[in-house]
C-alpha cells in the first residue's frame, strides 16, 4: 500500500493536483489539500490501530496548518483493537468503511459538524453499545451500522430524511429506535434481523416501507404504520413471529409479495378500502389468523396469499367487490372458476 501511495504522489505531482499523499503526522497518515488547507485521515501509521485515539482538530506540515475535515475510506478498517475514538468538531464527513470491523469499539460520539456517514462506516462494530448521531447529519449510508450486534438503542436525528438499505440490519441487540418525522422512506433490509426490537412506530412522514425492511424481527410485537405510507414492500414483515396485530392505514394501496409471510402470531389484520392489490404469499403461513375481510377496492390477490393459514375459518368479501366472492368461506375469482385461497 505504501508503494501505491508513493506512485500516486508522483502522478499527482505530474498533473498539478493540490493533494499530497500519505503524509505521516503523529500516529496517522493524511491527505493534505494545499488549496484550502484541509486534511483527510487516511490510515494509522503502524497498520491497524489498537487502544484509544484522539483525532486532532488540525495538523501542521511544513509550517502550514491543515484542518482535519474528513475521515477517509477504510481509514481504520479492521482495527479490531481500537477501543475508543474522539472525532473533532472540524470533521464534516466519515467515509465509506472508515471503522468497518472495529470490533472492540464500544462507543462513539459524532460531533455536530458531521453531515454524512458513509456506506459501511461502522459496519460489524460488534462491541459498539452506544452511538450519538447529531442533528447535523443529513445522510446515513448503506449498511452504516449493519452488524452492530451490541447496539441496544439509537436515536435518529430529525435532520435525516431517509433510512437507507441495510442501515441497521442484524443489530440483534437493538431494543428500541425512534424514527423522526423527517424520515420519508425506510430502505430495503433496513432493520432485518433486529430480533430484540419489540415495537416500532412508523411516523406519518414515511411514504414507503422497503423490501424486507423489518423481516426476521422475531421479537416485534406491535407496529404502528403512519397514514402516509402507500406501499408495504415485499417481505417487509416476513417472519415477524411475535407480531400479533397490525392496522394498515387507508393510505396503503399495495401489500407486497410475502409482506407478512410467516407471522405465526398474527391474529387479526385490517385491510383498508384503499388497497387494490395483495401480493403472492402476502399472509402465507399466518397460522393464527382466524378471519379476513377483503374490501371492494381489491382488484388483485396473488397466488397463495393466504396459503398455510391453518387457523383461518372464513374469508369475507365485500358484497360489491366485482372481482372476488366468498362462498362458505372459500375465495374465488370473479368467474368463480379458480380457487384463489381457502380456510384451514
Amino acid at each position: 500500500m505504501r508503494k501505491l501511495f508513493t506512485l500516486l504522489l508522483t502522478v499527482a505531482a505530474s498533473v498539478g493536483t493540490a493533494w499530497s499523499d500519505g503524509v505521516q503526522i503523529g500516529d496517522l497518515y493524511y491527505y493534505l489539500n494545499e488549496s484550502d488547507q484541509t486534511a483527510k485521515v487516511t490510515f494509522p501509521s503502524k497498520g491497524p490501530y489498537s487502544g484509544s485515539i484522539t483525532i486532532p482538530n488540525s495538523v501542521k506540515y511544513n509550517s502550514v496548518t491543515y484542518f482535519v475535515t474528513s475521515i477517509g475510506k477504510e481509514a481504520f478498517y479492521q482495527s479490531s483493537g481500537l477501543t475508543s475514538v474522539t472525532i473533532p468538531n472540524s470533521v464534516t464527513s466519515i467515509g465509506e468503511k472508515a471503522f468497518l470491523k472495529c470490533s472492540s469499539l464500544t462507543s462513539v460520539t459524532i460531533p455536530n459538524s458531521v453531515t454524512s456517514i458513509g456506506d459501511h462506516a461502522f459496519c460489524l462494530c460488534s462491541g459498539l453499545t452506544s452511538v450519538m448521531i447529531p442533528n447535523s447529519v443529513t445522510s446515513i449510508g448503506r449498511s452504516a451500522f449493519s452488524g452492530c450486534s451490541g447496539l441496544t438503542s439509537i436515536e435518529i436525528p430529525n435532520s435525516v430524511t431517509s433510512i437507507g438499505i441495510e442501515t441497521f440490519e442484524s443489530c440483534r441487540g437493538l431494543t428500541s429506535i425512534e424514527i423522526p418525522n423527517s424520515v420519508t422512506s425506510i430502505g430495503a433490509f433496513a432493520f432485518q434481523y433486529c430480533s430484540s426490537l419489540t415495537s416500532i412506530e412508523i411516523p406519518n412522514s414515511v411514504t414507503s416501507i422497503g423490501n424486507y425492511a423489518f423481516a426476521d424481527c422475531t421479537g416485534l410485537a406491535s407496529v404502528t404504520i403512519g397514514n402516509s405510507v402507500t406501499s408495504i414492500g415485499d417481505a417487509a414483515f416476513r417472519y415477524c413471529t411475535g407480531l400479533t396485530s397490525v392496522t394498515i392505514p387507508n393510505s396503503v394501496t399495495s401489500i407486497g409479495w410475502a409482506a407478512f409471510h410467516g407471522c405465526s402470531s398474527l391474529t387479526s389484520i385490517t385491510i383498508p378500502n384503499s388497497v387494490t392489490s395483495i401480493g403472492e404469499w402476502a399472509f402465507y403461513e399466518c397460522s393464527s389468523l382466524a378471519s379476513v375481510t377483503i374490501p371492494n377496492s381489491v382488484t388483485s390477490i396473488g397466488n397463495d396469499a393466504f396459503e398455510g393459514c391453518t387457523g383461518l375459518t372464513s374469508i369475507n368479501v365485500a358484497s360489491d367487490n366485482p372481482n372476488y366472492c366468498s362462498v362458505n368461506g372459500v375465495l374465488f375469482n370473479k368467474n368463480r372458476t379458480t380457487l384463489i385461497s381457502y380456510p384451514g
